[in-house]
């Protein structure tokens, strides 16, 4: 069984109980384990979750939370392969920006201690809420509750306060929003 140093000084076994990153290898029991553990017990998680270990397990869990959501979306939209595709593509292009914009902000604004990494991370498994993203009006409390997971992560992995990670989350979310109107208007309105 593999392990891993998690953000504090315990060690974490994967696959085991409660998980606290994606592995391929195991990946049904691991994607259920990762998806139990952010969502129920989202401090310990993001405490024992690794910082580093490379950008991949976190990636490709968000691209399957992504993917249920966009084939699903796409089914009650007509089977629209067009919006499956869009859902999975920009939503990973824009945990990649996200992430960017919580890192910059923690780290300019608060002196946050995280990596990059450790950030893409918080936002990537934060994404576990995708998976409801469809549902009316569970879906809207799902999204809510991502920006919870947010500043749980945030402040676990950089290391500041509850409210310094609120308002990293804020205006984060406040900044994204900006550029996903400027930047996801002109592509989900281009016909591929």
């Amino acid at each position: 069984m593999e392990e891993k140093k998690g953000t504090g000084t315990t060690t974490v076994k994967q696959g085991i109980g409660d998980t606290y990153e994606f592995n391929t290898k195991d990946f049904i029991k691991s994607f259920l384990g990762v998806v139990k553990t952010v969502l129920a017990k989202p401090g310990d998680f993001y405490q024992k979750m690794p910082t580093t270990g490379g950008y991949p397990p976190p990636m490709i869990f968000l691209a399957v939370c992504l993917g249920v959501s966009g084939l699903i979306a796409a089914i009650i939209a007509g089977v629209n392969v067009l919006l499956f595709l869009k859902v999975i593509i920009f939503g990973l292009i824009f945990s990649f920006i996200g992430a960017g914009i919580l890192f910059f902000i923690a780290q300019q604004f608060f002196e946050g201690k995280g990596s990059y990494e450790g950030t893409y991370r918080v936002a990537a498994y934060a994404g576990v809420v995708n998976l409801l993203a469809w549902i009316p009006v569970v879906g809207f409390l799902a999204a809510l509750y991502g920006f919870y997971l947010q500043i749980v992560g945030v402040e676990k992995v950089h290391k500041i306060t509850t409210g310094q990670a609120v308002v990293t989350v804020l205006i984060a979310l406040a900044v994204y929003i900006i550029v996903a109107l400027l930047v996801g208007g002109v592509f989900f309105g281009m016909r591929f």
